[in-house]
């Protein structure tokens, strides 16, 4: 009666998984974001949220309450995906203060929204 070495089969069986494993590692190295070159493509919210690397809700957000241009059909949104990279641009274009320049405490206040221009800390 002949008998199969036990270590074969785990040795097989872990050959079979690391195959596996550098197929899914290929996989998850390839770009999941979509292509920039068809500029005119409608994405929905799920694509939308890779291309800005945010949540889904956080998109929907932006939607309601930040102005991000979408078509909405049905219960869901599409959005354009020009418009989508012009509206990330118009954030990029906002200049914030240099804060090196001033006192510690000034720049916690305009930060946080705190800042009058009138107010002065050398002022008691």
């Amino acid at each position: 009666m002949q008998t199969t070495n036990p270590f074969d089969l785990i040795l097989s069986r872990l050959e079979q998984l690391q195959s596996s494993v550098n197929v899914l590692s290929e996989n998850a190295q390839k770009p999941t974001a979509p292509a920039t070159s068809d500029r005119g493509r409608l994405l929905d919210l799920a694509e939308a949220a890779e291309v800005v690397r945010k949540p889904i809700g956080t998109v929907r957000h932006y939607i309601h309450h930040r102005n991000l241009p979408a078509i909405k059909i049905g219960k869901s949104y599409l959005i354009k995906l020009d418009e989508l990279l012009v509206w990330v641009d118009k954030f990029k274009d906002i200049d914030e203060p240099k804060l090196d320049n001033m006192e510690p405490m000034l720049a916690n206040r305009r930060r946080y929204g705190k800042y009058k221009p009138g107010f002065s800390s050398d002022k008691h």
